[in-house]
């Protein structure tokens, strides 16, 4: 099991690249934004804890509230795009 464990793990490094893209969720749009990266940062706390560690952690509940507020938050990017970086967007 232990063998599993390890090939399931990322590279040190590796496993930061979520933290980082939350961490910076309020840097580059703005400090309004700090509360969410404080929320999204415990989701991808509990993810973890979910694939390496527990089962049930996380109800049907959590997940819907997760994926109605990424749905908002999508939005809110999108035009923060539109308005300082429409060229990023796709057509």
């Amino acid at each position: 099991m232990h063998h599993l464990a390890k090939c399931r793990r990322l590279p040190p490094g590796k496993n930061l690249q979520h933290y980082r893209t939350i961490q910076a969720l309020p840097l580059i749009i703005g400090n309004s934004r700090k509360k969410d990266a404080e929320y999204l940062d415990v989701c991808r706390s509990k993810r973890n804890i979910v694939e390496y560690d527990q089962i049930g952690v996380v109800s049907d509940e959590d997940a819907d509230e997760l994926i109605a507020f990424c749905l908002e938050l999508k939005e809110e990017v999108l035009a923060w795009l539109q308005q300082k970086h429409p060229e990023l967007l796709h057509s």
